[in-house]
């Protein structure tokens, strides 16, 4: 499904947007990692997906770049814990609405980096984009029913 929109829309739309786009993804991992969800994610896909952590001060935050083969989500070096979480799930909400990628040049990720930002995406896709980070995050860092003592105890004792 293509989640493409031209106007800008509220948060409501993008939030009803974002929740849509987010049944798409597997079952979020328990406990979160943004790593298995990528995991997850590109055996969904049928095609591996790579993060990667540069120290650019060019890129924004993050960028989604397909390379022919292999999806690239890169996130600014020294995010971390929920930031970091946030800027990927950004970048895999661009991937999924198949919002107009960075093209892989063959001449480099600086390349790569200059055509995304001389080709932003428009800000319903950002609007689209944040929304679905803070819901997939919302969903990820909820606990599951019975908590975390109960699994605990039943891991070191054994189910009642």
């Amino acid at each position: 499904m293509t989640h493409e929109t031209v106007q800008a829309m509220t948060w409501k739309q993008a939030r009803a947007e974002a929740v849509a786009l987010a049944a798409e993804l597997p079952p979020l991992p328990r406990p979160w990692r943004i790593e298995d969800l990528c995991t997850a994610l590109a055996a969904q896909r049928g095609r591996p997906l790579l993060l990667h952590e540069l120290d650019l001060a060019a890129l924004p935050f993050g960028l989604w770049y397909f390379d022919g083969e292999r999806d690239h989500i890169i996130s600014r070096a020294g995010a971390t814990g929920y930031h970091r979480d946030h800027i990927v799930l950004h970048e895999i909400c661009h991937m999924l609405a198949d919002h107009n990628a960075a093209p892989a040049a063959a001449d480099g990720l600086t390349d790569v980096i200059a055509a995304a930002m001389a080709n932003p995406h428009t800000n319903s896709q950002e609007e689209l984009a944040e929304a679905f980070a803070t819901v997939v995050l919302k969903q990820a860092r909820k606990r599951p029913p019975g908590g975390d003592f109960e699994q605990r105890a039943s891991a070191v004792f054994g189910a009642a």
